[in-house]
């Protein structure tokens, strides 16, 4: 499935395609409300907003400029360097 595709399906059928054939990257939690957590699904990327207080993905966004990789960077460095 390609991006444009997968932008155009309801919210629920984002989550169940995500789950399914994605794969979480990295996460972090935001005032300890959310869960944020970016997915690898076919090529491309998004951001899973998870609500802790309702135990539901509220939003599936595409990640495609710099500004909103910066909130993982530390992270993933940080993963990787454990690596070595």
């Amino acid at each position: 499935m390609k991006l444009d595709t997968f932008n155009r399906l309801p919210l629920d059928q984002k989550t169940s395609y995500m789950w399914d054939h994605g794969v979480c990257l990295a996460q972090r939690i935001i005032e300890n409300r959310y869960i944020l957590c970016i997915f690898e699904v076919n090529g491309f990327f998004v951001e899973a907003i998870y609500s802790r207080r309702n135990n539901r993905v509220n939003a599936i966004l595409p990640i495609a400029d710099i500004p909103e990789w910066e909130g993982y960077v530390d992270q993933v460095l940080t993963n990787l360097l454990k690596l070595n």
